[in-house]
């Protein structure tokens, strides 16, 4: 019997889901509508199981080849149960139970991870990361977030919390606020956000000219502009991306010395800023890191893009299911 795996990477307007083989070949991909009016989340689970039902028969297949779903969700996850503490882009204010949920629709294993993570395992098995058992994905949007896997398994901690590696504290005269509530993380100053706080704080305070004037006045700025103007030879631009690749080398440093992995991956929007910024993290990174811990290390560019979530979904089941019973 043809064995498949269902995975669903779920986001806060669009469910890319797809369809794979147990060696996450990808054997077809599609998106649905978010459906976010029920905040209890039944509504949006059994849509993407009846949208999967749909596929499967019109693949040929049967829901009995199913060996497993793999569902990413945007929000924190505790893994051992499923249960989705709240996603504010779902609308889901209370705790959601969505292993229990999907479980009514179907007789099989269904895993259920934060987005991050799941990204983390797709970049791993299929992407950038090379098969590698320890891999850490770092992703650079209008926030920070990343996952980690070490010995082949993502770090989860003791109440899911683990690798939530935006929330280092890195910016230790604390000038900006982040969405946690707290002072001085990384993903305000190592963030597409962090980078316009950044602007907004040292333009006052340096005699650099810069092309992006107008755009800091209009209070129109953004991380890609600031990138785009330093690759011109901008000199403020230029400063602020050193100091964005600064930060977030010191947090490769951080992260080389907690889990040592084989490759740090840049994923989000910001990594593709390209050489500007990368090969300055690289350099930093050297100068900061143990010597030890950095050795054979490389810090590479995610290769999945947006279909790092639902290959990673895929992979809990390969990870937690398929590699523990040996099966190839």
């Amino acid at each position: 019997m043809t064995k498949i795996i269902l995975a669903a990477d779920i986001g806060g307007t669009t469910c890319k889901l797809g369809i794979f083989n147990t060696n996450l070949d990808r054997i077809e991909k599609w998106s649905i509508h978010t459906d976010t009016t029920d905040h209890t989340g039944k509504l949006l689970l059994k849509n993407i199981h009846e949208s999967f039902e749909e596929k499967v028969a019109e693949l040929g297949y049967e829901m009995s080849n199913v060996i497993g779903v793999g569902i990413g969700v945007p929000g924190p996850v505790d893994f051992e149960t499923g249960v989705v503490n709240g996603a504010v882009n779902l609308h889901w204010e209370d705790s959601v139970n969505v292993t229990e949920i999907y479980q009514s629709f179907i007789d099989c294993p269904v895993y259920v991870d934060n987005d991050a993570n799941v990204a983390a395992l797709g970049e791993k098995h299929k992407g950038a990361g090379k098969g590698a058992d320890d891999v850490v994905t770092i992703t650079l949007g209008t926030g920070l977030g990343g996952g980690i896997i070490s010995n082949g398994e993502l770090v989860h901690g003791h109440n899911g919390s683990g690798a939530e590696i935006g929330h280092f504290r890195a910016d230790f005269d604390q000038r900006f606020k982040c969405n946690c509530g707290k002072s001085g993380c990384i993903e305000t100053v190592a963030s597409a956000t962090g980078v316009v706080n950044l602007v907004n704080f040292y333009y006052p305070k340096l005699t650099f000219k810069s092309s992006i004037l107008q755009l800091i006045k209009d209070n129109k700025v953004t991380a890609k502009a600031v990138f785009d103007a330093a690759k011109e030879g901008d000199q403020f631009c230029i400063f602020i991306t050193e100091k964005v690749a600064n930060y977030i080398a010191y947090l490769c440093s951080i992260l080389s010395v907690t889990s040592n992995p084989k490759y740090i991956v840049l994923g989000g929007g910001m990594s593709t800023a390209g050489l500007i910024l990368v090969e300055n993290i690289k350099t930093e990174y050297r100068n900061l890191t143990f010597t030890p811990a950095q050795q054979d290390t490389e810090i590479v560019q995610a290769e999945l893009g947006n279909d790092a979530g639902i290959t990673g979904a895929a992979g809990l089941i390969k990870t937690y299911i398929l590699d523990k019973e040996g099966v190839k």
